[in-house]
Parts: C-alpha cells; sequence; structure tokens
C-alpha cells in the first residue's frame, strides 16, 4: 500500500503564532524529528482552537496526524487527520485529510473505515491515484479477510456435525451405574426355556458319531494310497515328519 501523506507547506500561510510554530515544525518534520514536530503543531493547534475552521487549523491538524503517523501511533493520527477533514473549509483540504486518515486506519486493519475515508477523498477528487491504489487494494485484503473467514465457519460447523453432542458423550464416558435395579437386570437377560436341560453343545465340537465317520473316510484313503505304492517299481523315501 502507498504509504504516501499529504503534509501543508504552512509557510505559505503569512506571519502569527499558530503560522510560526507551524512553520517551525514542518522544519523539524523535513529533519525527522517526528517527537518535536508533534509537539509544535499541538501548540499551533491550541492557538487557532477557538477560530474554528479554517485553512491554518486544518493544516495543522493534518501535519500534527503526520508526525504521529511517523512515530507509529497511528491511532492518534487518524484522530487528527479525521479532524482536520471537519476543520477544512477548502477541497484540497478535505482530500488531503480523508486520504492520510485512510492511510492510519489501514495501518491499524480497520480495513472497513479505511475504505471509508478513501471513498470520501475519491468522491472529492476522482482523479486522485493514491486514493484509487489504496480503496482498491485495501479492498482486496477486506475481501480476501471475509473470504478466509468463511472458510474458518464452514470448517468449524463440519467439525461441529461430525462431533456427538456433549451429552452423549457424558453418556459414553459414564461407568456403568452398580445400584440398577435387580428387576431391570433380569428382564435383560436372555430368556431360556426352562425344560431344556441340557448344555449348549459348543458349535466346534464334533459329536461322537461325525467323529467315526472321519476316521473311517482317513483309513479308507490310507488304504487306497498303499495299494497305489505297492504297484509302483521303488518305493517313495520316507518323509520325516516336523514334529
Amino acid at each position: 500500500m502507498r504509504i504516501f501523506l499529504l503534509i501543508v507547506a504552512l509557510t505559505l500561510l503569512g506571519p502569527g503564532d499558530a503560522k510560526k510554530k507551524g512553520r517551525r515544525g514542518n522544519a523539524l518534520y523535513e529533519e525527522q524529528e517526528f517527537t518535536q514536530a508533534a509537539s509544535l503543531f499541538r501548540q499551533g493547534v491550541l492557538d487557532v482552537q477557538e477560530n474554528g475552521p479554517g485553512t491554518v487549523h486544518s493544516g495543522l491538524l493534518n501535519n500534527l496526524g503526520a508526525s504521529l503517523y511517523k512515530q507509529g501511533d497511528y491511532e492518534q493520527a487518524a484522530s487528527a487527520f479525521a479532524s482536520a477533514s471537519r476543520m477544512s473549509k477548502n477541497f484540497d483540504g478535505t482530500v488531503r485529510a480523508n486520504y492520510n486518515a485512510g492511510n492510519a486506519a489501514a495501518m491499524q486493519q480497520q480495513l472497513e473505515p479505511a475504505l471509508e475515508f478513501y471513498k470520501s477523498a475519491l468522491l472529492a477528487d476522482p482523479n486522485n491515484e493514491n486514493a484509487k491504489f489504496n480503496y482498491e487494494f485495501v479492498k482486496r485484503q477486506l475481501e480476501e479477510q471475509q473470504q478466509q473467514q468463511d472458510k474458518d465457519q464452514d470448517s468449524d460447523q463440519k467439525q461441529d456435525q461430525n462431533q456427538p453432542p456433549n451429552d452423549q458423550l457424558d453418556d459414553q464416558d459414564q461407568e456403568p451405574d452398580q445400584q440398577q435395579n435387580p428387576e431391570q437386570d433380569r428382564q435383560q437377560e436372555p430368556q431360556q426355556d426352562p425344560s431344556d436341560s441340557r448344555e449348549q453343545q459348543n458349535p466346534n465340537e464334533l459329536s461322537p458319531e461325525e467323529a467315526q465317520r472321519i476316521l473311517q473316510a482317513l483309513e479308507n484313503e490310507e488304504k487306497q494310497l498303499l495299494r497305489q505304492i505297492q504297484k509302483m517299481k521303488s518305493r517313495p523315501r520316507r518323509v520325516e515328519k516336523d514334529w
């Protein structure tokens, strides 16, 4: 973003205590003595405070804002620029103060107020290239910020949908109640036929009849294999068992 501040050349405003302080403040500003420059601009503002709006009043406030801006005090700078806009009685002073106020607001990430200040500057001067550039720059930042917020909100909603409610989580974490009603416990158990007193048979165990049939089949296979070996010219080598 173009951080290009517009200051007022108070050397052209003629004699007067406020104007003299303004000119001295301008000289210190050029020497980058921003703290001392701000002090002189404040004194000049106090000298013309009772005069109401005017070019000198607006110029001193604008330059005070510029000095504060250079010190990194963007909040106070924005306030000074806004006051300069209110005290201005001419076209150039209004454009300058609003443009600078937009810069100070943008540096604080106050994007919407910054856009309003730039818009005010452009309404007064549609051909102001610096205001146009900064307006588009801040507008793009605001759109990207809104898009990111929308993404974060969608992500939070999806996470909430995938997470069970708190009451369900509590139910899952609770240990079984040891003081349940015995009647309820009996109702939850499967009912067995009282007339069937036989123990249930393991489905993996074989009945004696099934075991006998399997042994008989194995004996038959062994006999058939023995007959085949006897027909062979040479006996196969003995295969040692693994166990």
